[in-house]
């Protein structure tokens, strides 16, 4: 499914069926998931645009009312001012991109996986979080790579104690995806202080073969983004 489209376009396995279809002068999109909602929207545009159809930042369903993404694991420890690598895993949502007269817009974004939401820190002033949980792992996990990607996520303790870690806060804005045999994502987190860690993304694929994602938050024209995340209610 993933991969890059001139309409209109047709793609079908035993999930989902997508397609853009000619209809006079209106192309007509269609998405059908097997045994799910069906969407149908109406594009004008040309002949000449083209379809992007892959992963993207996991922040947008059911609702984009956040653009942190939280994952919680079985607590783990780190010795001072050690540096270890974990892998987990996180949602996938898919985009469905259309490029036009040289810009770009999200026709639909789905998920097979289910949403959950949570609050970072504190009721009056934490933040809230698309929500996930995972195991933790040492190598990358199998993982469907339409459900669920696999976060390379680099530990850095740079206090002078042993740091209990059960989770990691990442900001949607800087995100970078890539897709090859899995969806992957790599990040660091840098533990600062007993209660505050540092997120950051990496801008590097897993591996050569992998391909970069159309980023959507880029259609949000932000123009200066805090590569950084601070996590100043616990990790």
């Amino acid at each position: 499914m993933y991969g890059r489209y001139e309409i209109p376009f047709e793609y079908s396995d035993e999930t989902i069926a997508l397609s853009i279809t000619e209809d006079g002068d209106f192309f007509r999109y269609t998405r059908q998931i097997s045994g799910g909602e069906s969407v149908q929207k109406t594009l004008l545009t040309t002949g000449n645009a083209i379809v992007t159809i892959n992963p993207i930042e996991p922040v947008n369903l059911p609702k984009p009312v956040t653009h942190y993404l939280e994952i919680e694991f079985p607590p783990v420890l780190i010795e001072p001012e050690g540096k270890k690598i974990v892998y987990l895993m996180f949602p996938i949502e898919i985009g469905v991109i259309v490029f036009g007269n040289r810009k770009m817009e999200a026709v639909d974004i789905f998920s097979f996986c289910p949403q959950k939401y949570s609050l970072y820190g504190p009721s009056g002033g934490g933040v809230i979080t698309k929500y996930y949980a995972s195991d933790i792992f040492s190598s990358p996990p199998e993982s469907d790579r339409y459900c669920n990607g696999v976060l390379r996520l680099e530990i850095h303790n740079k206090t002078t104690e042993w740091a209990n870690i059960c989770r990691t806060v990442l900001d949607g804005y800087s995100m970078k995806i890539y897709y090859g045999p899995y969806v992957s994502m790599l990040a660091h987190m840098k533990i600062l202080t007993p209660t505050t860690a540092e997120t950051e993304f990496v801008r590097n694929p897993a591996a050569s073969e992998f391909q970069k994602a159309v980023e959507v938050y880029h259609t949000l024209n932000i123009p200066s983004i805090n590569r950084t995340f601070l996590m100043e209610w616990g990790y």
